[in-house]
């Protein structure tokens, strides 16, 4: 695989609070490797390791620079991303101590992880991930893969009832919406509850895989929720349109694009959501193949 076209990433706050999100990526002559880190909001007047703004924030700060240090390529990596948990919780209780942590104020993130490498003339491409990362890809010959659920909103059936959900800015509607989402919160990791990457090492059996060979070339948009609010919150674009639009005009302008309707719809009328600005990341790939010898590393 020659060096890749671009490899474009963008990751930005929603509103004055700290970023909890983070995209990157990394490509090699033959192979690569990406991501999205979608930190959850805290739902706790406390923070406990707060060296990056929040404690969503510095666990999305921990799995990036984890990330990172993976292979480039398309093989499974349940058995690491176990062990980058391990260490993420040890070193969480070693900053966190002595503070006793109610299980709802524990940070935790969504994520999406993708490595790819040349196969002959055909990329191998891997997702691995927990939460509602999501990701689009197109082949040469037009058939699109969708990777995660880019159709319901996200939560949106378990908040409809939240005057909070709707725009209700009042102490007693952020206060009814906390408590329930502080009890969801205390779900994660559990068997009765959801797979979260946190600090349960155990949350790696859970994580969904999905393995396409594609042909080249392809091109690949991994995203978080905020960003993919353009499909499914404000229905701006389909799928494959938002892909186009990102092709032809960079991840830059659909950003400005996402917090002009967001602003536009103050009173979260058109849109219900609990932040009326999320914080957005988003990383843009193309995945071509080549002549070169499908063992070459950069």
């Amino acid at each position: 695989m020659a060096a890749l076209d671009f490899i474009q990433s963008l990751s930005r706050a929603g509103g004055i609070s700290p970023n909890d999100d983070r995209a990157n990526g990394a490509e090699g002559a033959s192979r690569g490797h990406a991501w999205v880190i979608d930190g959850a909001t805290g739902v706790s007047d406390q923070t406990y390791v707060s060296t990056e703004g929040s404690d969503a924030a510095w666990l999305a700060a921990q799995l990036d620079t984890h990330f990172a240090e993976l292979p480039q390529t398309s093989e499974p990596i349940r058995v690491a991303l176990r062990r980058i948990i391990g260490r993420v919780r040890d070193d969480y209780l070693l900053q966190a101590s002595p503070s006793t942590v109610p299980d709802f104020a524990i940070p935790s993130a969504a994520a999406l992880y993708c490595g790819w490498e040349q196969s002959g003339h055909r990329v191998h491409i891997r997702f691995s991930g927990l939460g509602d990362c999501s990701a689009i890809v197109r082949e040469a010959t037009g058939l699109l893969h969708i990777i995660g659920d880019l159709s319901s909103g996200g939560d949106a059936h378990m908040l409809d009832r939240f005057a909070a959900f709707h725009g209700d800015e009042s102490e007693t509607a952020q206060d009814e919406l906390r408590a329930f989402l502080q009890q969801q919160r205390s779900r994660m990791n559990k068997p009765d509850g959801y797979w979260v990457f946190s600090i349960a090492p155990e949350a790696a059996s859970h994580i969904t895989e999905c393995t396409l060979c594609l042909r080249s070339p392809a091109d690949l948009l991994m995203m978080t929720d905020g960003f993919a609010r353009l499909i499914d919150h404000f229905h701006a674009y389909t799928p494959e349109r938002l892909l186009d639009a990102a092709l032809q005009r960079g991840l830059d302008p659909l950003y400005e694009e996402l917090r002009a309707l967001e602003a536009g719809d103050p009173d979260r009328t058109a849109a219900p959501r609990v932040k009326q600005e999320d914080d957005a990341s988003a990383v843009l790939v193309r995945l071509e193949a080549s002549d070169a010898p499908s063992g070459e590393v950069a």
